[in-house]
Formats: structure tokens, sequence, C-alpha cells
């Protein structure tokens, strides 16, 4: 159905993601891709100009912004021959999967420059629902570093892939021509690797940037008004990164924060985005969670193959004898779950920790970044942790709208519903300042204007039109 350039969308609760409240009586004039005005009651003296969107009673909330994805990952770490032919289709789903948990914005820390190229064009030309993606292209890290578990591409794979995972670079020269390409390809950010030891089993230290080569990627990167986002595992690649004046940490440290490094974080005004729901790798909960959606929708939100890697996946930590041995994991990268539940108590309370001290948290997924990091699930998944962190409801919803809107220096634009932003906005069932699992109750998503998802029927509108014109009449 095609709808009016103006709309009136009424019938509400409408969520202050600058206040964590919750308003009544209000309607949201939309006008073309932006929110025109928010106004008590029914703006029925507007009754000529706009059509009316009855939302029955649900909350309208901004848009849900995830600051931490990897929406390129096809969740596939085997190129067998399926793998070839799933990869695009896996992608258009992670996208696909966005719209329907309510996500209008992601940043993507890292991923295939060509393929985002791609996505991004055909989300921007409706070919296909999607999330506005601000991208980081290809990863800047040190030749052996971190990831480890990403292998280079060969030729042939990596032209496939539309670039590499990771670009490691090892002087200042190749940081600087990496970091200046990948602003070239449409980086809006830089991502950098900072991790002194391996989450593998045996994988042990790890080379990182040393200053001169980190300079080189920050001074490019500002050079060219981008900012930086780095990947942090402990306490020292944090202050070594926090050294260097990155913007944003990506995980969180699975040692303690010291106190002295809060308050010289909260100075700095940095953002630490810290992937609980990534880091909880351990929970026994989390895995029955994964396993439980893939029996129930896994076909719909995975293609065949990648499903099929991803179930495999899941019995190397749930079925095989685990840890495998060492001739095993020598040969195929697997994670150290004892090492990451180890630190994840320290990784909650740094999030309560930095807070305290007056820096700022963000809400990211690593949605992608793992083959069990499925796209929605882990944002319903990282709100639960959020709330075990010690924040409400309210302080959670903020973080995942108005919050991470400012991280990304796009608090004017995204965030809020306010007259002038853009209009990406989500109803909901439910009260999500009484019951979180409500934001997973997604009944519609209105991306720039456009409804994506739930979209009200004509005869919804003839029904609603009728009973405004006698409202008007009295």
């Amino acid at each position: 159905m095609k709808f009016d350039n103006r709309l009136v969308l009424f019938n509400l609760r409408l969520f202050d993601s600058e206040r964590g409240r919750l308003l009544h009586d209000r309607s949201v004039l939309v006008e073309g891709e932006r929110i025109e005005a928010v106004e008590k009651g029914l703006a029925a003296q507007e009754s000529g100009a706009f059509t009316p969107v009855d939302l029955g009673g649900l909350t309208l909330m901004p848009g849900l912004i995830d600051t931490h994805v990897h929406i390129t990952m096809p969740f596939m770490h085997e190129m067998t021959p399926r793998a070839f032919f799933a990869v695009g289709r896996q992608i258009e789903r992670n996208a696909r999967a966005c719209i329907e948990a309510g996500i209008t914005t992601v940043r993507d820390t890292g991923g295939f420059p060509g393929r985002l190229s791609s996505l991004i064009s055909a989300i921007d030309s409706n070919d296909i629902p999607g999330p506005r993606i601000i991208r980081c292209n290809s990863c800047i890290t040190a030749p052996g570093g971190c990831p480890d578990w990403v292998p280079l591409f060969p030729r042939f794979i990596k032209a496939f892939l539309g670039g590499q995972y990771a670009e490691r670079v090892g002087s200042p020269e190749e940081a600087a021509r990496q970091t200046g390409e990948m602003i070239r390809q449409g980086a809006q950010w830089i991502k950098v690797y900072c991790q002194h030891r391996s989450w593998l089993l045996g994988g042990g230290d790890l080379p990182v940037l040393d200053p001169g080569t980190f300079r080189a990627v920050m001074d490019t990167a500002r050079g060219s008004g981008r900012k930086v986002c780095c990947h942090i595992s402990r306490l020292e690649d944090l202050e070594y990164a926090m050294s260097m004046g990155v913007d944003t940490f990506e995980h969180n440290p699975l040692d303690e924060i010291a106190d002295h490094a809060a308050v010289e974080f909260a100075a700095r005004g940095m953002a630490i985005n810290p992937t609980l729901a990534c880091l909880d790798a351990g929970s026994d909960e989390l895995w029955q969670t994964v396993e439980s959606v893939l029996d129930e929708r896994g076909p719909s939100i995975l293609e065949p193959e990648p499903l099929r890697q991803v179930r495999r996946y899941i019995r190397t930590y749930r079925t095989d004898p685990y840890p495998p041995p060492k001739s095993a994991y020598r040969k195929k990268p697997c994670f150290d779950l004892a090492l990451i539940a180890r630190g994840f108590p320290h990784a909650l309370a740094n999030v309560g920790r930095v807070l305290h001290a007056g820096g700022r948290i963000g809400i990211g997924t690593d949605s992608g970044g793992l083959p069990s990091a499925l796209f929605g699930v882990f944002y319903a998944e990282e709100l639960k942790r959020l709330r075990l962190a010690g924040l409400t409801p309210a302080q959670v919803l903020m973080l995942a709208t108005s919050g991470n809107a400012s991280i990304l220096g796009m608090d004017d634009r995204i965030g809020t519903i306010r007259p002038g932003r853009i209009a990406d906005m989500i109803a909901v069932e439910g009260n999500p300042l009484e019951d979180l699992g409500a934001v997973s109750k997604v009944r519609m998503v209105m991306k720039s204007g456009r409804f994506l998802k739930g979209a009200p029927g004509a005869k919804h509108f003839r029904i609603v039109s009728k009973w405004l014109r006698g409202r008007n009449s009295r």
C-alpha cells in the first residue's frame, strides 16, 4: 500500500528517550522522512492534511540502535560449495533480522567493504529492508594479532567476499595507507584491534600495533574527520588504547577496571560498548536460548548452509568433548570458554564502575561476530545483562536510543522522537519500563518515515478516517 506523505500516529504511549519516561495522550506527525511535530491529543486540526494511523495503545519508541555488529558476516567459517551461494542471501537476512527486531541503525565494526557497499546500496534503494549502516569497513590490526581466528584470505576468496575482514599493518606507512583506503571506500569510523592476549585455546600473547603505527591510524582518521573504535579484552588493552585517544572501546575488560582508569576514561568523554552477551559465552542459559531460537525459527533467520554450520559450531561447545585436545584446536581455532567465563563477572561489574565514574556506556551486540550471535536475539540478551549490571529498564532503553545516538555523533538526527528528527520509530506491545521483554514484541517499524514492518492496512485507514471526521464535526 502507498501511504500519504503526511501521517499522524495516535492512540499510543510515547517513550521519552531523554528522560526515561512514558508520555500519554500524544500524537506524532510525520512528514516525509522527518518528524514534524509531537502534540498532545490527536492533532485533529490537521485532519485535512494527514493520514491517521491508530497504534492501538502500543508503546512508541525511537528505533533501536546497535553500536557493534558485523552485518556482512554470513555465519559460516567454512567456505564449502554451498557456502559460496549462501553468502549474499545470508547477508540480506541479517539486514532483515535487524528490522524485525526494531533495530533501525547499526554501526558495522568490521566487515567486507565490497559487500557493505552492495548491501547499503540495496537498502538505500529500498530493494531490501534493512537498517541504516554506519560502516568501518575492514579492521586495522597488527600482523599475527587479534582477530587471530580470522585468516588472511587468498586473492580469489578476498575478491568474492569484497575485501579482507582485517588489514594487517606493520608500519606507520602501511597503517596510514590502509586507513586511508578504508576511508576512500566509505568508512565513517575506523576500527582497530588492541588485544594483548588471545581468547583462543593455546592462543597466548598477541602482538598489537606499536605506538608509531597506532598513531598513524589515529592521525589519518582524524585528518579525515573520522572517529576510531577499538577492540579490547583486558585492562592493559584499555589503558594503552586510551593513551592513543580512541573514541569508543568495543567489548569490556575481563579484569577489573581500576578506579583511576575509570575516572580518566570518564574525563576523556570516551564510551565503552561492553557486549555483555558476547562475553557471557560460557553461560548455559545463553546457549539454551540460541538453541531454542534455532529450533523454533532457525530456517527463517539463517540460510540452510549457515544453519548447518552454526549447529555444528554449537556442538563443538555443547556436545563434543570440550575442551578438545591440543592437536584439534591447533588446527581449528576454538575459543577458551573457561577463560572468558572467569572474566565475565568483572565485565559485568565494570559497567557499573564506569557509570559511577561518569563514563558512557553503549549498547552493542557483536551480532555476526560469533556464529552464535544471532541478529535481534543478542540485542534482547544484551538488554537483560545490562539489567544484571544494575541498570533500570529506563536507563537501558535510554542507552539503546538517545545514548547510542550520542555515541555515534548522530543525536541531532536519531535516537529521540522530536520535531526535526528522522522518523525512525518502533511500536512495541506492553510497557517496556515495567518489563524489558516488551522490546522483543515489535509490532511496527518505521525507518525514515517508511513502514518496514507492521504497516496499517487500507481497511484500517478507512475506519480510522471515518472516526476522525466524526470527531472533527463535533
